[in-house]
């Protein structure tokens, strides 16, 4: 491949897509189309195993984007000198307790390094940059995730809601991984307490998967909880849509992508955790629960099912790829002018 001034680090490549790769993806293809951008990503024997493409992402990418900016969208990053350095989050370093011993011991340690090289670092939220200025003293910007336009798009129908036996309006909907900051012990118990015919009513449906990274736990769900896996976007807009609310009970996050995937998609209303990004995000256009309170999470959700809370309003304009791609284009170009 002819040198580029900036190159763009493409380990998510082979990755299935969840928030911190669906970043990466719709910001490099952007970026893509710009001169002076390019790519490099695992192939030949250095793809198809998450091994290998660690491996290429810690010693053979370094050596073939010597000379120019490294950008980096995801966790998976080498520690380079000349590299901007995108931050989903720093609960590796603050959270240790949500994940494997064995990600706590690679991960850790990595993220240390990629910031004390990092020429910049953008975060994808306010409070995540807050966190960041605290161990970075260089520049920070922030260019925040979006809705795909997929989560948009009304032309192509999906009978996801219909396939798992649920009715539009009826049902409640979670979106995220088995990660322990997800918090779905506390849904879980939450959703228990309400009354048996409440939950006929309204089934919760749990949408995501799990990884070897997070530590176990146990979650005791009723009976009513639908659980759908993985979904692809079409499906997972469609879910969106016929909820009756959208229930986001994390802990913590750096971003919080599924609020904006659902306000795009129609979803009526979000009841979220009062935690500082979900309101930067949504301000009044959710209603927020503790989400250390199963009862406070519960309230939450008996509001919902009674119809009892305000529309999701959230103000769209301020989540765009176009637009955080060209905060992230600005960056690395500064980085390379230096």
């Amino acid at each position: 491949m002819t040198p580029r001034t900036i190159v763009v680090n493409g380990a998510f490549r082979p990755q299935r897509i969840t928030g911190q790769q669906r970043y990466a993806t719709e910001i490099a293809d952007r970026l893509g189309t710009l001169d002076g951008f390019g790519e490099h990503a695992p192939a030949g024997r250095w793809a198809g195993s998450a091994a290998r493409e660690w491996a290429w992402t810690l010693l053979r990418l370094p050596r073939s984007a010597r000379g120019s900016v490294l950008l980096s969208l995801t966790a998976r990053a080498p520690f380079a000198r000349r590299q901007v350095l995108v931050v989903h989050d720093l609960f590796v370093l603050t959270n240790p307790e949500w994940y494997s011993r064995r990600y706590i011991l690679t991960h850790a340690p990595a993220l240390r390094a990629q910031l004390r090289a990092a020429r910049a670092v953008i975060a994808v939220s306010e409070p995540t940059a807050q966190a960041v200025r605290e161990r970075f003293s260089g520049t920070i910007v922030i260019a925040p995730n979006a809705p795909s336009t997929v989560f948009a798009d009304r032309t192509h129908g999906s009978a996801a809601p219909a396939s798992h036996g649920l009715a539009h309006g009826e049902y409640l909907l979670a979106v995220g991984s088995m990660d322990p900051r997800k918090n779905l012990p506390t849904l879980a118990d939450a959703y228990s307490s309400l009354p048996e015919a409440a939950r006929r009513r309204c089934p919760l449906v749990v949408v995501g998967g799990s990884a070897s990274i997070y530590r176990d736990q146990q979650i005791d769900w009723p009976q009513e909880t639908v659980f759908t896996g993985y979904v692809s976007d079409d499906d997972l807009r469609a879910l969106y849509a016929g909820a009756r609310a959208v229930v986001f009970p994390s802990l913590a996050e750096g971003f919080g992508l599924p609020l904006v995937e659902a306000a795009a998609a129609g979803a009526p209303a979000l009841v979220v955790s009062d935690i500082p990004v979900f309101r930067w995000i949504c301000g009044d256009g959710a209603v927020y629960v503790d989400p250390t309170v199963p009862e406070s999470v519960a309230d939450g959700l008996r509001a919902a099912i009674r119809g009892d809370i305000p529309p999701l309003t959230i103000d769209l304009t301020r989540f765009d790829w176009d637009a955080s791609a060209r905060t992230v284009a600005e960056v690395c170009s500064e980085v390379a002018g230096r």
